[in-house]
């Protein structure tokens, strides 16, 4: 299975010098080097999906609004990093790619679970190519569980140090992915900063892939390795293929 075996490019092999992440560029650079993509989407306001990682446009575009708050025509309008790439459609990478590498296609659910996952699911349907989804959100995971069966689906989890607004209950149940006995993923994606203790005893004796993220340097990508797990990497940090 591809998803086992081949290093997957975190936002595309974007640079920071003109391709910015998750742009077409950046997607068409993994094409050539046939390298596996992931990616990141979310809805716009007037229900598009697009491809994009941040909720809000201030890091890339300089624009102080949530990507759910504007159309798909006014977030055309907007530039990446002061490049001449946009936002890109969903749709339009899935035409781009057109199977040559495989996606891992990451979900930002934001709200009620089944608007954004029907969108997806429709979109990839139709794909000719291999692909994955996954979401750090459980729900979203058991969506595809229940309404699309055969395609492959993971959990990604982190430590959720950051989350000063999360209880820590909510905290450990994420992080320890203990809804998976709901929602079944058929894999699992894990922040590197996770691979020790009893938690990796947890992922090598699930008998379940491993992805790994996100890779910066080749000691990492080896320690991986060794494990048995593949990775995400950073294509700015590491050009591990």
């Amino acid at each position: 299975m591809w998803l086992a075996k081949q290093p997957i490019a975190h936002r595309g092999m974007y640079d920071r010098s003109g391709v910015p992440e998750n742009s077409i560029p950046a997607f068409e650079r993994c094409v050539a080097a046939g390298t596996p993509i992931e990616l990141d989407v979310r809805l716009t306001r007037d229900g598009q999906v697009v491809v994009f990682h941040d909720a809000g446009l201030k890091r890339l575009c300089n624009v102080d609004a949530l990507v759910t708050a504007l159309s798909y025509q006014e977030l055309a309008a907007l530039k990446l990093l002061g490049s001449r790439e946009k936002i890109p459609l969903l749709a339009d990478v899935l035409a781009k790619v057109a199977g040559k590498v495989p996606l891992l296609v990451e979900l930002k659910s934001q709200g009620r679970t089944g608007a954004l996952e029907r969108q997806v699911a429709a979109a990839l349907a139709g794909y000719r190519g291999a692909y994955a989804v996954q979401s750090f959100t459980p729900w979203t995971v058991g969506w595809f569980r229940r309404n699309r069966p055969g395609m492959l689906r993971g959990q990604l989890t982190c430590t959720y140090d950051d989350r000063k607004d999360m209880h820590c209950i909510n905290k450990y149940i994420l992080k320890n992915m203990l809804y998976n006995i709901l929602t079944k993923p058929l894999f699992l994606s894990v922040h590197k900063n996770m691979l020790h203790g009893s938690f990796l005893t947890r992922l090598r004796q699930s008998g379940l892939p491993v992805l790994v993220w996100t890779i910066t340097d080749k000691r990492e990508a080896a320690f991986c390795q060794q494990l048995g797990f593949n990775y995400i990497f950073d294509p700015c940090q590491c050009s591990v293929l």
